[in-house]
């Protein structure tokens, strides 16, 4: 196919990667009319399925060059893209240059994300993308098929797109843009140690709400995500839609099975982003009786649990006997079986990612919009090691005891501040978070606890300023302590230990979570 000089003639570019759905639109496109100009891998795309285009080379007066690098950058498309049809100098200007007049820029980049490398930097895709969104005015502008079908059918109803619909689709073009840049901008700055704060998100989903029903929410994954366990790469097999509480439970929860659950069977319920049961068994079933019952009943009733193991059927009816209620239950799998149990609650929500059979931290950037502008700091994926410990007191904690205490200070790294927490045999048994002051937390620690402390070890996230908040403890009967220590007061709560012959180890580091 040629191309001829005419004002009337409307003209589509096409350039694509992913070439989903592109037959469809090109046919629709011919049915009014309207011309198409390819490039290369595109344009044979198109003729093989018996489409004819202009090859852009017949457009540009050059070949594609340099192995593809230089193939639409030109007068001629710039030219074509930017004129404004309204314009009788620039529509002259078009004639005299023969410049065709493109009403349609189709073009998706070269996916960057899935393989980072020089080659994959799209040049001429985004420049022509830029051009039709400056220009939307005159210019309809696609960067996702999934716009094609709407467009298509308005183009077949109206002979045109509608003004609004071509400034909407400006818009998505520009964020398209702007999506990708960060994305190839971060790369360079990994490569380079730069500290500029990059954010590239995508796919914004509209929640229910946000924490409260007067709020909006929205949920945007990350663009270059390689994080298989992240939010957006759970199956949703039954229930309501994910609400935004949801997603900030099921984040916390998720880091806290990566602390326990890496190797045997665990179970986490957590409520209003704590840990209110966990605990580590033989047996999923054990760690879910476990972590239910020597828990605390009371807040995990409408909470989100997190399990490392397949659900079966006998688990299933387990966990809805006694009229037990839970919004979310999230595991590796779900048997056949389980899944027509847990069908009798249709609005409970089964979430289902493969990979929490083997869950695992992962570093990223906790940024946190704050009234002028943002915090951001690394992920806490501290992994506390025994030979990181200072024993303190006389008295040293027994093996066993070394084993509750680092489980304990990982319910502490993902419960709010303060937090105080007591274990024992790798079970939450209590905890006490969010006050202010680590006294309190002490006391609702020991007031929540359903069986009694004796024998249990407990962990705080920050250094107790005092030895008010031991002693509590340890009338109570617990029997090793973990704190980060710093205080001016530390040999104050040595002491408390060394009377009551309770083992105490500091870490060196504190757990904060506000």
């Amino acid at each position: 196919m040629t191309f001829r000089q005419s004002n009337s003639q409307k003209y589509a570019l096409i350039s694509v990667f992913d070439k989903t759905g592109l037959v469809e639109l090109a046919k629709n496109f011919k049915k009014r009319d309207v011309a198409i100009i390819a490039t290369g891998a595109t344009a044979s795309h198109l003729e093989q399925n018996k489409i004819k285009v202009i090859p852009i080379e017949k457009i540009t007066k050059m070949p594609e060059s340099f192995d593809g690098r230089v193939k639409t950058i030109s007068f001629q498309i710039a030219g074509g893209i930017l004129f404004e049809r309204g314009n009788r100098l620039h529509q002259k200007q078009a004639q005299e240059q023969h410049v065709p007049s493109i009403n349609f820029v189709v073009c998706n980049f070269y996916p960057f994300w899935k393989n980072p490398g020089i080659d994959l930097i799209d040049v001429g895709g985004p420049t022509m993308v830029r051009a039709a969104a400056k220009n939307y005015k005159n210019v309809t502008v696609l960067v996702s098929p999934a716009d094609y079908e709407s467009v298509s059918k308005e183009i077949a109803d109206n002979g045109n797109t509608s003004a609004q619909r071509r400034k909407m689709l400006a818009s998505k073009a520009f964020s398209y843009v702007a999506d990708y840049d960060v994305i190839i901008a971060k790369y360079f700055q990994n490569e380079t140690n730069g500290e500029d704060l990059l954010i590239s998100h995508k796919n914004g989903k509209k929640l229910r709400y946000g924490e409260n029903a007067h709020q909006r929410g929205m949920f945007f994954k990350s663009s270059e995500t390689e994080d298989n366990l992240g939010l957006g790469k759970f199956s949703v097999l039954q229930g309501k839609e994910i609400s935004f509480n949801n997603y900030l439970d099921l984040d916390a929860c998720v880091q806290a099975i990566s602390l326990i659950g890496t190797k045997k069977p665990a179970c986490v319920i957590l409520k209003h982003t704590n840990p209110c049961g966990a605990a580590v068994a033989t047996t999923i079933e054990e760690a879910f009786r476990k972590t239910w019952y020597d828990g605390d009943p009371l807040a995990a009733f409408g909470g989100v649990i997190v399990m490392n193991r397949q659900v079966t059927k006998k688990l299933a009816e387990e966990m809805l006997a006694d009229k037990k209620f839970f919004e979310i239950v999230a595991a590796p799998g779900f048997s056949k079986d389980a899944r027509k149990v847990f069908s009798r609650k249709p609005k409970l929500q089964l979430l289902e990612n493969k990979i929490l059979q083997k869950p695992y931290l992962t570093s990223y950037k906790d940024i946190r919009k704050v009234r002028g502008g943002f915090l951001v700091q690394d992920a806490d994926t501290y992994v506390l090691k025994k030979n990181r410990f200072s024993f303190v007191t006389k008295k040293k904690p027994t093996p066993k005891q070394i084993d509750d205490l680092l489980f304990a200070w990982k319910i502490c790294q993902v419960s709010k501040s303060n937090s105080v927490v007591a274990v024992k045999n790798n079970v939450l048994l209590a905890s006490g978070v969010g006050q202010q002051d680590r006294k309190r937390c002490c006391e609702l620690c020991v007031n929540k606890a359903i069986h009694p402390l004796t024998g249990a070890v407990a962990a705080t996230d920050g250094f107790f300023p005092f030895r008010d908040g031991p002693d509590v403890l340890i009338k109570a009967g617990i029997k090793a302590i973990i704190q980060p220590g710093g205080s001016i007061r530390d040999q104050e709560t040595i002491d408390a230990c060394n009377e009551a012959n309770v083992s105490m180890v500091f870490t060196g580091v504190r757990a904060f979570k506000h």
